[in-house]
């Protein structure tokens, strides 16, 4: 039976991994493959190596053999990105198989399946292509509605609101702020989160909304 290290991805915290998570599971219990990890995330697919370069770590710390994924668009939505994870899991040994092919990035003796890697760059070029054109519509709306005078960006109040609403993270972000201003040691905004038990969008959303009205 080999290791597995099964990731699962979604681009915003509105959006759930639990589909995702099931059936890979299921994917693995029928082809008898053993999980050693799971990790699941909420990040954009679109992201640069430098932020997904803690995913290769942790596969890396689960000495897992495959990394199994649901589909190539949950793997990245950048060719770029996508071609250096894969060789930089390459290198550690480790073989990604997605649920939509079945294909296997490995062969057997360790060198890299052609096929698999081609289907790989084509489909993760049709999601980046995707991307790009979703990209480029929304600036065009965009410009069509400054053109008829509507006015973009939050609805007013939703700042104070956030503040008013959030006191105690309020509070927070203000020690760590002034914590780290003097030099010591300081909570970070995925340790706030974690600590408030909050998304690390929020805490972010709150600690740009203080920077606004100078409250930091």
């Amino acid at each position: 039976m080999t290791d597995a290290f099964i990731y699962c991805r979604v681009s915003t915290d509105g959006q759930e991994t639990e589909r995702q998570l099931q059936e890979l599971r299921k994917y693995c219990k029928d082809s008898n493959t053993n999980i050693v990890a799971e990790y699941q995330e909420h990040i954009s697919g679109t992201k640069s190596i430098k932020h997904r370069k803690h995913l290769i770590d942790k596969v890396k710390e689960s000495k897992a053999k495959y990394f199994i994924f649901h589909d190539y668009s949950r793997f990245s939505r950048n060719v770029k990105v996508a071609l250096m994870m894969k060789d930089a899991l390459h290198e550690i040994g480790v073989c990604l198989i997605s649920m939509q092919t079945n294909l296997r990035s490995l062969n057997e003796d360790g060198t890299p399946n052609a096929t698999a890697n081609l289907v790989f760059t084509q489909l993760l070029a049709v999601y980046e292509m995707e991307n790009e054109t979703k990209r480029a519509s929304i600036k065009s709306g965009l410009r069509i509605a400054v053109k008829k005078g509507k006015v973009l960006g939050r609805p007013k109040g939703v700042r104070e609101d956030r503040i008013k609403k959030y006191p105690k993270i309020v509070s927070l972000i203000k020690e760590q702020e002034e914590a780290r201003a003097n030099g010591r040691k300081y909570l970070s905004v995925r340790k706030l989160a974690a600590y408030t038990d909050s998304h690390k969008s929020l805490i972010q959303n709150i600690k740009s909304d203080m920077k606004d009205v100078a409250l930091i």
